[in-house]
């Protein structure tokens, strides 16, 4: 290893590559024209405008777009480049001249842009295409590691031109570890040039100890740097052996009172929250952001993408299937290019439950978006998600099932019976390497899967069957936080302010992640239904639920024996009880052969007394957009989280800086400075506008207030 301490920019020469296109929009409509910065999420009717783009100019320029809700249409110089639907899109906009360049983004029916927007520029004719750098790891071990360099070049010339590729690698400290070249000859059009790099003394990046390298190209003609580029990966070897084991959830795009707006912090939090409750690994359906991305990487989460939402047929609140017959390659091109060289992907899958798994138009379009994803990146599986559709009567009628029997019959239940639903799917399940199976669908015989949708109240099953099959290779929850599907709330493993919820107690303490813990007010037949809160009025009887990983439970009032109860693998790990109510402690005692594993209490909470500011993130960047989440904790005069306290906090925010959000448990407030505390507990997320100082004052009626100061630097 070189000891020359050298950055990326001196590697890659000064030649500006990427500009992020974050301040300077206007939302122009009928309203006047209001000043934007970029993610935003509020609907916006009318043209989305950014007027000039400085000191930017190249030979060519891409524009990417990430996170655009509805349909977009996006123009450089008051041309029409292209129309996007939703998902990330990448735009060619030719030659950018700087200081002159005007882009505007039109959202016909209202929208937003989630993420951001990046121009990507070349100042040559022939150049590396955006996210045309791949790093794949052949070997690694104690004596090094041997890497695979994929640099892509495209462009036009006249004739045949001698160019080359200078590789650097740098550690995460800015210094080079090795440096390669490769010569090669271009005629135009694009082409894939392969450069083998040995890495000695390599620094494995593991999913409990990340580590990250640089990889910096420098396109040369003779002297002449033609383009630069760089990318951020991780030594690591992928394939089926890293995916055994998987416990996660199915992780929705939104971040909670944040609502669909993606940022560091709040992917952070998220997914901080869903390993701390024992997930390994996350499902996204469509391409997370380079955010959630970045921060799967450096928490060690193994994540598996659906690269589609849906094919050619549409689906509720997507617009994704206009053209796609015709972008599908270069859709599932630009997908796999974008997640290829983070460590934390472990697999791609090409459908989410799409009706063309089961044949139905789709056996020409999934060869042929496979042969993209495995052309892009051969180093991971390629997976499809299955689920349980209702057959047509053509498929009912070829699986053997008579028109009189079609008469008054369930579609699912004599597809079910006629087994429509792997013979459907046959052709598209021989096309990929693992089955995700969702709502109840069965994988073929002898196939790796996983588990896709698993409900709380069959995550016991769920689990115990994945020690049990060889071919199942992991489970995920129905959703890792609470979100909202065709008008229905589905609870998550974790609250919109990421706290816990009982659900996701419940996994954590199946897969050993979680201790014991005991619910209140519980229903018949919804176990993990109940409150933390030991309140009633007394002498009620109360429905009392211990989830414990003991195999007997000891519950005791007051220091009184209540009762005992089995839990176990008989009970499903919980025991049930009914309690006459007194005020004071309720204590479980759980026993595992005999002895002693755990205990968990309640204890009546005492009349709410202060109000307590809490929050991992004091400074925070004007210019970068960071924020800062603040949770607000309603206390009690014993010192302890007043559960009871369900009430309105009036936040006051001193300094030049804005609230961005106010919420609960159930989701974002609608007010712009009072929040209802739910259970005792609220969020505040809050960003600063310029340096200085910002003061967070809480108020609320017979509560003492708390202060806390946020630095907020350029």
């Amino acid at each position: 290893m070189e000891n020359t301490k050298e950055s990326a920019l001196a590697v890659r020469g000064k030649i500006m590559k990427t500009v992020e296109l974050k301040r300077g929009w206007h939302n122009v409509s009928e309203s006047g024209d209001e000043s934007v910065s970029l993610p935003f999420v509020s609907p916006c009717y009318g043209r989305v405008s950014l007027e000039t783009v400085p000191e930017a100019g190249g030979a060519k320029a891409f524009l990417f777009i990430d996170g655009a809700e509805g349909v977009v249409d996006v123009f450089a110089d008051g041309e029409c480049v292209g129309t996007a639907a939703g998902a990330a899109r990448l735009y060619d906009l030719g030659r950018v001249t700087a200081n002159r360049t005007r882009v505007s983004v039109v959202f016909e029916d209202g929208g937003a842009i989630n993420r951001g927007a990046y121009l990507h520029l070349s100042p040559s004719e022939i150049y590396i295409p955006p996210y045309g750098l791949f790093v794949r790891t052949e070997r690694a071990d104690e004596s090094g590691a041997q890497l695979s360099v994929s640099v892509s070049v495209a462009g036009e010339c006249e004739a045949k031109r001698k160019l080359s590729a200078e590789i650097s690698v740098l550690n995460a400290y800015g210094r080079r570890s090795c440096r390669r070249k490769k010569n090669f000859t271009f005629a135009g059009g694009e082409k894939t040039v392969a450069v083998e790099v040995p890495l000695r003394r390599a620094h494995i990046c593991e999913t409990d100890k990340p580590y990250f390298y640089t990889l910096a190209v420098r396109l040369l003609s003779g002297e002449e740097v033609l383009d630069e580029a760089e990318t951020r990966f991780g030594v690591r070897v992928q394939g089926a052996s890293r995916i055994r084991g998987l416990t996660g959830a199915t992780t929705p795009h939104e971040n909670g009172v944040l609502g669909g707006i993606s940022l560091p912090e709040a992917e952070r939090r998220k997914l901080s929250a869903l390993r701390d409750i024992g997930c390994n690994a996350v499902r996204y359906v469509g391409c997370p952001s380079e955010a959630a991305l970045a921060a799967a990487d450096e928490l060690g989460l193994s994540v598996v993408v659906d690269i589609f939402d849906n094919w050619t047929y549409p689906r509720e609140g997507s617009l994704s299937h206009l053209a796609f017959a015709e972008e599908c390659e270069e859709r599932a091109r630009l997908a796999v290019r974008l997640l290829r060289n983070h460590p934390c992907v472990a697999m791609y899958s090409v459908a989410n439950g799409c009706e063309e798994t089961y044949g139905r138009r789709g056996a020409e379009l999934a060869r042929r978006i496979v042969a993209a994803v495995r052309e892009e990146d051969g180093s991971r599986p390629v997976a499809c998600t299955f689920r349980k559709l209702e057959p047509t009567e053509r498929e009912l009628l070829s699986a053997g099932a008579s028109r009189a029997a079609l008469r008054g019959a369930d579609p699912i239940a004599l597809g079910d019976e006629l087994s429509v639903p792997s013979k459907a799917t046959s052709e598209m399940a021989s096309l990929v390497d693992i089955c995700i199976c969702a709502s109840g669908f069965e994988p073929p015989e002898e196939t790796p899967y996983l588990r896709a949708d698993t409900r709380t109240e069959d995550a016991f099953a769920s689990l115990s069957r994945a020690e049990d099959d060889e071919y199942m290779l992991g489970d995920f929850s129905e959703s890792g936080m609470d979100r909202s599907s065709h008008g229905v709330t589905i609870a998550g493993d974790v609250d919109h302010t990421c706290l816990p919820r009982a659900g996701g107690r419940y996994r954590a303490m199946l897969t050993g992640a979680g201790g014991s813990f005991i619910l209140v007010g519980g229903a018949d037949g919804a176990p993990v239904e109940g409150s933390p809160c030991w309140k009633a009025d007394t002498g009620e009887t109360v429905r009392v639920t211990v989830f414990t990983p003991g195999d007997v439970v000891a519950l005791y009032l007051n220091g009184y024996l209540v009762g005992r109860r089995l839990a176990g693998r008989v009970n499903k790990q919980y025991a049930v009880f009914d309690v006459e109510y007194a005020p004071g402690t309720l204590e479980a005692v759980s026993y595992l052969r005999g002895r002693e594993c755990c205990r968990t209490s309640l204890t009546t909470p005492e009349a709410p007394s202060r109000i307590s500011l809490l929050t991992g993130t004091k400074k925070i960047s004007a210019s970068a957009g960071e924020v800062s989440y603040i949770d607000v904790w309603v206390i009690d005069a014993a010192g302890g989280l007043s559960v009871d306290y369900d009430g309105d906090v009036e936040i006051e925010l001193d300094g030049d800086g804005e609230i961005v959000a106010l919420g609960n448990e159930y989701g974002s407030g609608a007010d712009d400075n009072v929040v209802t505390a739910v259970a005792g507990h609220a969020l505040v997320v809050v960003k600063g506008k310029a340096p200085g100082k910002l003061v967070v004052k809480p108020r609320a009626r017979g509560l003492r207030g708390g202060r806390l100061t946020i630095t907020v630097t350029e």
